[in-house]
């Protein structure tokens, strides 16, 4: 006895198991879709690590300094000249530096000006300019002269400045144009050491941050739609 369409013939089978493999369009859907994930996953932990960044610490974000030790048996200690204002991406809004003598006896003045005033007020004046620095320490230039006249606490040249004993912080909004910072004894005398920390505070930072972790989520969703819902609805085409 013979049924009808009880087999299928050699096309129809080859037919069916290109069609239940590894096609083509199945490869490119799922590197599409791995690729989103990997994607989404990145903005994600971006957009996390940068709401952590600005609900921590005040919103400051050590940029590392910290970690080299500074020395000057000179009257002062100073930095090159620099531009915060356009510094990443002209995103940055906040400074603060802290001092932390060796010594926490000892007492420790900082201040931020613009160069040009900084300058004027250290011309005459024995001081270190702190270049670069690493593990073996500063690349520094040392400008000759005496004392100070005037003692860093008295000068009317600071945007914005900190003195007392020990470690001493200053918080300085930043403002377009060439500053530099220095360290000196708020008494004028010599010899000054110990370890500068920065921090820096981003603008919208907060908002940043949520605004990538949003995005990331989002495609995440996408890229799991696009791995998990499309192949299911090519099955059910084909058995319909």
């Amino acid at each position: 006895m013979t049924y009808q369409g009880a087999g299928a013939s050699p096309e129809e089978t080859n037919s069916r198991g290109r069609s239940a493999g590894w096609t083509r369009g199945r490869v490119v859907a799922v590197v599409v879709g791995t690729v989103l994930s990997l994607v989404a996953l990145t903005l994600a932990g971006l957009g996390g690590t940068a709401m952590a960044m600005a609900t921590q610490d005040d919103g400051y974000i050590d940029v590392g300094t910290g970690r080299y030790a500074h020395r000057t048996d000179t009257y002062a200690m100073a930095t090159d000249s620099w531009n915060p204002d356009k510094a990443m991406a002209g995103l940055q809004e906040g400074l603060r530096i802290t001092f932390k003598p060796d010594n926490s006896a000892d007492t420790v003045f900082i201040g931020v000006t613009d160069e040009a005033r900084l300058r004027q007020y250290l011309d005459g004046v024995q001081y270190t300019t702190i270049h670069d620095s690493d593990s073996k320490g500063d690349r520094q230039t040392v400008h000759p002269g005496g004392a100070p006249r005037t003692l860093p606490d008295q000068a009317d040249v600071w945007m914005a400045k900190a003195s007392g004993k020990g470690a001493q912080t200053l918080k300085w909004t930043v403002q377009p144009g060439e500053v530099a910072a220095v360290a000196m004894k708020p008494d004028g005398s010599r010899r000054l050491a110990g370890h500068v920390t920065v921090g820096v505070k981003i603008a919208g930072l907060l908002w940043i941050g949520a605004a990538l972790l949003v995005a990331g989520l989002l495609i995440l969703v996408g890229s799991v739609l696009w791995l998990i819902v499309r192949p299911i609805r090519r099955v059910r085409g084909r058995t319909a």
